[in-house]
């Protein structure tokens, strides 16, 4: 029987299993490097864009099956001024019309989770597209969290959950679990977050309960080759307990 599922890579094909299966990446410090160079914000968030290519195609040349990136939590939306957001969004549009063609050569599957169906319709539009016209491609899976929060998703699975349940019943995890926005996601192996800050920031809290964390100093849009590396090269190293008898690592020192 094929271990391939629809929509990503053949995990067949994986040989090194030194490498995280599903890799989260709060991508941090757009404004701060832009505030540095005495640019706009707005410069920032462009070349964070061209930072998130850049990953896109590393991870997908590295083998890696799945990555999660954090593009808008519901506090940016809520607490940014209209005009960044209004940016934001038309940026996420481009980005998702201009990597049609990057997407299909190599061949992404793009997913989104949060609450984005309250979007501006533009941008609804936009996502639903995406997420039509890769959806049977076999490569990498690559998913965006906008207008996300952990804890908002939680409570909407919960809430969700309830409304199953006989009179008097209790959710269990794995009915939770089965009403979370994208119930089929793996949990994280590897959170990286970019920008120095050392904290989750609200995202994806039910799936990063054993991820490993990476914090690294460089601003989002610096983010390279060499800083993806190191980030699997200290996971590699890292011996991995899940609460109970260490396991470590392949390739980690004994």
């Amino acid at each position: 029987m094929s271990s391939e599922k629809p929509g990503g890579i053949d995990d067949s094909s994986r040989c090194d299993e030194t490498l995280p299966r599903h890799v989260g990446f709060i991508m941090d410090g757009n404004g701060r490097w832009a505030e540095q160079r005495q640019f706009p914000r707005t410069r920032g968030h462009v070349e964070g864009a061209e930072s998130l290519r850049r990953l896109l195609r590393l991870a997908s040349d590295r083998g890696i099956p799945e990555i999660t990136c954090f593009a808008l939590s519901t506090e940016n939306l809520q607490l940014r001024s209209q005009e960044e957001v209004d940016f934001l969004l038309d940026l996420l549009v481009q980005h998702l019309q201009q990597e049609r063609q990057e997407m299909e050569r190599l061949q992404v599957c793009f997913r989104a989770i949060g609450r984005h169906q309250e979007l501006p319709p533009r941008v609804v539009e936009a996502i639903d597209d995406a997420v039509r016209e890769t959806a049977d491609h076999r490569g990498i899976i690559f998913r965006l969290a906008i207008n996300y929060g952990g804890r908002a998703e939680i409570a909407d699975a919960a809430t969700a959950a309830v409304s199953t349940l006989s009179p008097g019943g209790r959710p269990t995890e794995e009915v939770i679990s089965q009403h979370l926005y994208e119930p089929a996601m793996p949990d994280l192996d590897l959170l990286v977050r970019s920008g120095g800050e050392m904290r989750l920031s609200n995202f994806l809290l039910w799936q990063s309960s054993y991820a490993e964390l990476y914090f690294t100093d460089t601003l989002w849009p610096d983010f390279a080759e060499d800083d993806f590396d190191e980030a699997l090269a200290e996971y590699a190293r890292r011996s991995r307990r899940f609460g109970s008898v260490p396991t470590r690592a392949p390739g980690a020192d004994a």
